[in-house]
């Protein structure tokens, strides 16, 4: 098997797995038996394994889950560890894509785009293909560019959550 060594592929993949997992606890995190749970309709199920089969068995290990940031960092950094880390890319690369400031730059301004959309986003509920429709509209804009190439061209660290793929 042929493994990738491009660091921006594996920040691509990496990205879309942490974007995935904000949707999923955005839309279907409940309260329930003191804790917080994640519970995916059956239907949603069946329409992310249709669009997103490689993200399909993320949403099924914390489906019927408790869920807290703590274990929600453990799960994704499971999940990309096993998926990508040695799979899908050689084993060296992505405990740079973690230290990559594209990945942490990408990171805080989907996270900055949550926070400005949150009440829109939480009006209806919109699937995982209508958040990326709707984030690539809006970072497209000029006045995230220019943010974005601000941040980079600061060398500012905006910070990320950490993941240590090392086994």
């Amino acid at each position: 098997m042929i493994r990738s060594v491009s660091i921006k592929n594996a920040v691509k993949d990496a990205l879309e797995i942490f974007q995935f997992d904000q949707w999923l606890r955005f839309y279907f995190v409940v309260e329930k038996n003191d804790g917080l749970w994640i519970e995916i309709p059956e239907e949603v199920l069946d329409q992310i394994h249709e669009d997103h089969p490689e993200l399909h068995r993320l949403a099924d290990l914390v489906n019927n889950a408790v869920t807290d940031y703590k274990r929600s960092q453990e799960n994704v950094c499971a999940y990309v560890g096993a998926r990508l880390d040695g799979q899908k890319y050689e084993s060296t690369i992505l405990p740079q894509v973690f230290d990559n400031s594209t990945f942490k730059v990408e990171m805080y301004i989907f996270n900055v785009w949550l926070k400005m959309h949150e009440q829109h986003l939480d009006e209806e509920y919109m699937n995982f293909n209508g958040w990326l429709e709707m984030y690539d509209g809006w970072n497209s804009l000029d006045e995230v560019k220019e943010y974005r190439a601000k941040l980079v061209e600061s060398g500012t660290d905006p910070g990320t959550p950490a993941c240590n793929t090392k086994q």
